[in-house]
């Protein structure tokens, strides 16, 4: 594969990447965004997909493998945020009726733009894993390319 056509993976896995964190946070802000868009498994989001598939070629990079453990803490995060956008909070009868549902839900809804604030910083740090990758991805064919060039003189 040539070096331009890996790196534009990559950068296209970027892409697919921030796009699916700008998708999470129009969930959160109440936007209608389809639920099956934003995968909560690592594996079924589209950086996952190229991660552990075509990605795979860069795995003797040393960036590479900093890459997983952010990427799962950034779905553990955001399969929590779903939970309390999603899932009806725990509120006794008694507290249905003078509004406790409304205010459980509220109360949710904060504590996932808390966690929002989270996935950000995560986010984040993928991306910046992922400019390392690039940075090393391009280094190491430039190696590459001296070594041969050296051996065709040499």
């Amino acid at each position: 594969m040539k070096l331009s056509d890996a790196v534009a993976q990559l950068r296209n896995a970027r892409a697919a990447h921030k796009a699916w964190v700008a998708r999470a946070e129009a969930l959160i802000a109440g936007m209608n965004v389809d639920k099956e868009h934003i995968p909560m498994l690592p594996t079924d989001c589209i950086f996952g997909k190229w991660y552990y598939g075509s990605g795979q070629m860069l795995r003797n990079l040393p960036a590479y493998a900093a890459m997983e453990k952010p990427h799962d803490e950034l779905h553990r995060t955001y399969m929590q945020i779903f939970k309390l956008l999603f899932d009806e909070p725990d509120v006794s009868a008694f507290g249905r009726l003078f509004g406790g549902k409304a205010k459980a839900k509220k109360e949710q809804l904060k504590q996932a733009e808390a966690l929002f604030s989270r996935l950000q910083n995560i986010s984040e740090e993928v991306c910046d894993v992922l400019e390392t990758l690039e940075k090393q991805l391009i280094a190491a064919a430039h190696k590459a390319n001296k070594s041969t060039i050296n051996k065709t003189l040499g």
